[in-house]
């Protein structure tokens, strides 16, 4: 599945409200990739399924690293 039109929030605990950034995700039954541009340029996350939704994601192009999780049949992801 590609999902074109998700947004990411991103809660910082020093403002006042999340940031929300537009980002592609695209989900297969065993990897994940969510892409989205920041102001160095593209940024890519991917990983693999860890078993029943749980995602572990490497960055592409620097050292992140990155979780997210999902309840079966759910369209929402979470981590950090």
């Amino acid at each position: 599945m590609i999902y074109h039109n998700s947004k990411m929030s991103s809660l910082y605990y020093s403002k006042v409200r999340a940031d929300e950034i537009p980002c592609l995700v695209k989900m297969t039954e065993n990897e994940i990739l969510v892409e989205y541009e920041d102001d160095d340029g593209l940024v890519q996350y991917q990983g693999k399924n860890q078993g029943n939704g749980h995602f572990e994601l490497r960055a592409q192009s620097f050292d992140g690293r990155a979780t997210l999780h999902m309840f079966p049949g759910s369209t929402i992801l979470e981590g950090s």
